[in-house]
Protein backbone atom coordinates (compact mmCIF):
# COMPACT_ATOMS: atom_id res chain seq x y z
CA UNK A 1 0.00 0.00 0.00
CA UNK A 2 3.06 2.15 1.10
CA UNK A 3 4.10 1.53 -2.52
CA UNK A 4 1.11 2.81 -4.42
CA UNK A 5 0.63 5.70 -2.19
CA UNK A 6 4.84 6.54 -2.91
CA UNK A 7 4.08 6.27 -6.78
CA UNK A 8 1.03 8.25 -7.45
CA UNK A 9 2.56 11.42 -4.64
CA UNK A 10 5.76 10.86 -7.44
CA UNK A 11 3.09 11.32 -10.78
CA UNK A 12 1.55 13.76 -8.92
CA UNK A 13 4.72 15.66 -8.54
CA UNK A 14 5.65 15.21 -12.11
CA UNK A 15 2.36 16.43 -13.21
CA UNK A 16 2.49 19.35 -11.21
CA UNK A 17 6.29 20.35 -12.15
CA UNK A 18 5.32 19.77 -15.31
CA UNK A 19 2.22 22.44 -15.12
CA UNK A 20 4.88 25.09 -13.45
CA UNK A 21 7.41 25.15 -15.73
CA UNK A 22 7.75 28.37 -16.90
CA UNK A 23 7.67 28.18 -20.80
CA UNK A 24 6.59 32.01 -21.66
CA UNK A 25 5.55 33.83 -24.22
CA UNK A 26 8.21 37.10 -24.49
CA UNK A 27 8.04 39.20 -27.56
CA UNK A 28 5.51 39.48 -30.73
CA UNK A 29 6.61 41.27 -33.90
CA UNK A 30 5.09 42.06 -37.09
CA UNK A 31 6.71 42.50 -40.30
CA UNK A 32 6.18 44.96 -42.02
CA UNK A 33 5.80 47.13 -38.87
CA UNK A 34 3.81 49.42 -40.41
CA UNK A 35 2.23 50.34 -44.08
CA UNK A 36 1.03 47.03 -44.94
CA UNK A 37 -1.96 47.14 -47.01
CA UNK A 38 -4.41 44.53 -48.08
CA UNK A 39 -3.57 41.45 -49.73
CA UNK A 40 0.12 41.71 -48.92
CA UNK A 41 1.81 38.53 -46.67
CA UNK A 42 2.67 39.92 -43.49
CA UNK A 43 4.45 38.37 -40.58
CA UNK A 44 3.89 37.47 -37.12
CA UNK A 45 7.05 36.20 -34.85
CA UNK A 46 6.46 34.94 -31.78
CA UNK A 47 9.67 34.63 -29.37
CA UNK A 48 9.69 32.00 -26.82
CA UNK A 49 11.68 31.93 -23.35
CA UNK A 50 13.45 28.64 -22.48
CA UNK A 51 10.53 25.82 -23.31
CA UNK A 52 10.38 23.87 -20.28
CA UNK A 53 7.97 21.03 -20.33
CA UNK A 54 4.67 21.45 -23.01
CA UNK A 55 2.66 24.31 -22.81
CA UNK A 56 -0.33 25.32 -25.39
CA UNK A 57 0.29 29.06 -27.20
CA UNK A 58 -2.58 30.86 -29.33
CA UNK A 59 -2.02 33.38 -32.07
CA UNK A 60 -5.27 35.96 -33.34
CA UNK A 61 -4.69 38.24 -35.74
CA UNK A 62 -7.48 40.21 -34.96
CA UNK A 63 -9.94 39.42 -38.29
CA UNK A 64 -10.92 35.89 -37.63
CA UNK A 65 -7.91 34.22 -37.91
CA UNK A 66 -6.63 32.20 -34.76
CA UNK A 67 -3.73 29.63 -34.58
CA UNK A 68 -2.63 27.21 -31.53
CA UNK A 69 0.49 25.70 -31.05
CA UNK A 70 1.79 23.30 -28.58
CA UNK A 71 5.44 24.47 -27.02
CA UNK A 72 7.50 21.40 -26.43
CA UNK A 73 11.22 21.47 -25.59
CA UNK A 74 12.15 20.37 -28.98
CA UNK A 75 9.75 23.26 -30.66
CA UNK A 76 11.62 25.10 -33.45
CA UNK A 77 11.12 28.71 -32.04
CA UNK A 78 10.43 31.60 -33.34
CA UNK A 79 7.29 30.34 -33.81
CA UNK A 80 6.80 32.55 -37.31
CA UNK A 81 3.40 32.45 -39.30
CA UNK A 82 2.79 34.37 -42.73
CA UNK A 83 -0.73 36.02 -42.79
CA UNK A 84 -2.72 37.94 -45.87
CA UNK A 85 -5.55 40.48 -44.54
CA UNK A 86 -8.29 40.78 -46.84
CA UNK A 87 -9.74 44.21 -45.08
CA UNK A 88 -8.66 47.41 -44.50
CA UNK A 89 -8.46 48.17 -41.15
CA UNK A 90 -6.70 48.37 -37.75
CA UNK A 91 -6.47 45.32 -36.10
CA UNK A 92 -5.45 43.96 -32.02
CA UNK A 93 -2.75 40.83 -32.48
CA UNK A 94 -2.38 38.60 -29.43
CA UNK A 95 -0.24 35.68 -28.95
CA UNK A 96 -0.95 34.02 -25.29
CA UNK A 97 -1.14 31.05 -23.62
CA UNK A 98 -3.90 28.58 -24.33
CA UNK A 99 -4.67 24.96 -23.44
CA UNK A 100 -4.30 22.65 -26.29
CA UNK A 101 -5.33 19.31 -25.91
CA UNK A 102 -3.63 18.23 -22.84
CA UNK A 103 -1.18 21.07 -22.55
CA UNK A 104 -1.78 24.11 -20.20
CA UNK A 105 -0.60 27.63 -21.04
CA UNK A 106 2.63 29.51 -21.61
CA UNK A 107 2.77 31.81 -19.27
CA UNK A 108 2.56 35.52 -20.02
CA UNK A 109 0.91 37.09 -23.52
CA UNK A 110 2.15 40.02 -25.84
CA UNK A 111 -0.42 42.29 -27.72
CA UNK A 112 -0.33 44.53 -30.55
CA UNK A 113 -3.35 47.33 -29.67
CA UNK A 114 -3.50 48.47 -33.21
CA UNK A 115 -1.82 46.98 -36.66
CA UNK A 116 -2.98 49.29 -39.47
CA UNK A 117 -3.81 47.36 -42.85
CA UNK A 118 -4.47 50.02 -45.22
CA UNK A 119 -6.94 49.64 -48.57
CA UNK A 120 -4.66 48.13 -51.38
CA UNK A 121 -3.44 50.58 -53.87
CA UNK A 122 -5.90 50.71 -57.09
CA UNK A 123 -4.08 50.59 -60.23
CA UNK A 124 -5.28 53.27 -62.67
CA UNK A 125 -4.31 53.01 -65.94
CA UNK A 126 -2.72 55.86 -67.40
CA UNK A 127 -3.90 58.05 -69.87
CA UNK A 128 -2.58 58.43 -73.38
CA UNK A 129 0.42 60.54 -73.52
CA UNK A 130 0.30 63.68 -75.43
CA UNK A 131 0.94 63.06 -78.90
CA UNK A 132 -0.14 59.22 -78.08
CA UNK A 133 -1.87 59.18 -81.53
CA UNK A 134 0.27 59.26 -84.19
CA UNK A 135 0.83 62.01 -86.63
CA UNK A 136 -2.36 62.70 -88.99
CA UNK A 137 -4.39 61.24 -86.38
CA UNK A 138 -6.82 62.41 -83.34
CA UNK A 139 -7.82 60.94 -80.55
CA UNK A 140 -11.54 60.11 -80.47
CA UNK A 141 -13.31 61.64 -77.50
CA UNK A 142 -11.63 60.71 -74.05
CA UNK A 143 -9.02 57.53 -73.07
CA UNK A 144 -11.01 55.02 -70.65
CA UNK A 145 -10.34 54.43 -67.13
CA UNK A 146 -8.55 51.21 -68.37
CA UNK A 147 -6.10 53.14 -70.55
CA UNK A 148 -8.12 52.00 -74.00
CA UNK A 149 -8.20 54.77 -76.81
CA UNK A 150 -8.96 55.04 -80.21
CA UNK A 151 -7.48 57.21 -83.44
CA UNK A 152 -8.99 58.79 -86.18
CA UNK A 153 -7.45 60.64 -89.55
CA UNK A 154 -7.39 64.40 -88.49
CA UNK A 155 -9.56 66.81 -89.91
CA UNK A 156 -8.87 67.57 -93.57
CA UNK A 157 -6.74 64.27 -93.84
CA UNK A 158 -8.22 62.27 -96.41
CA UNK A 159 -5.76 59.47 -96.86
CA UNK A 160 -3.83 59.28 -92.96
CA UNK A 161 -0.41 56.87 -92.88
CA UNK A 162 -0.68 54.20 -90.51
CA UNK A 163 2.83 53.86 -88.36
CA UNK A 164 5.01 51.41 -89.14
CA UNK A 165 5.44 50.59 -85.73
CA UNK A 166 2.31 49.43 -83.37
CA UNK A 167 1.72 51.90 -80.82
CA UNK A 168 2.73 51.90 -77.36
CA UNK A 169 -0.18 50.69 -75.55
CA UNK A 170 -0.85 50.92 -71.67
CA UNK A 171 -0.93 47.92 -69.75
CA UNK A 172 -3.43 45.73 -70.29
CA UNK A 173 -3.98 46.98 -73.96
CA UNK A 174 -3.17 46.24 -76.91
CA UNK A 175 -2.66 47.83 -80.36
CA UNK A 176 -5.51 47.58 -83.05
CA UNK A 177 -6.28 48.71 -86.75
CA UNK A 178 -9.51 48.33 -87.73
CA UNK A 179 -10.62 50.30 -90.94
CA UNK A 180 -9.85 53.46 -90.61
CA UNK A 181 -9.37 53.78 -86.81
CA UNK A 182 -6.49 52.69 -84.63
CA UNK A 183 -5.45 52.92 -81.11
CA UNK A 184 -4.81 50.37 -78.38
CA UNK A 185 -8.26 48.44 -76.79
CA UNK A 186 -8.69 46.50 -73.88
CA UNK A 187 -7.51 42.31 -73.92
Amino acid sequence: MQLKKTAAAAIFGFIAASALASTSIDKLTMTPASGAKVGDKVTATVDIGSPEGICGMELEFGDGRREVFKIKPDSKLPIVVEHTYKTAGDFKIRAAGDKVENAFGCTGKQIIEKYTVAAAATAKAAAPAAGACPADWALKGKAAKDGSFTCVPKKGVKDPKKPEQPLACPAGTSYFTKGKTLGCEKG
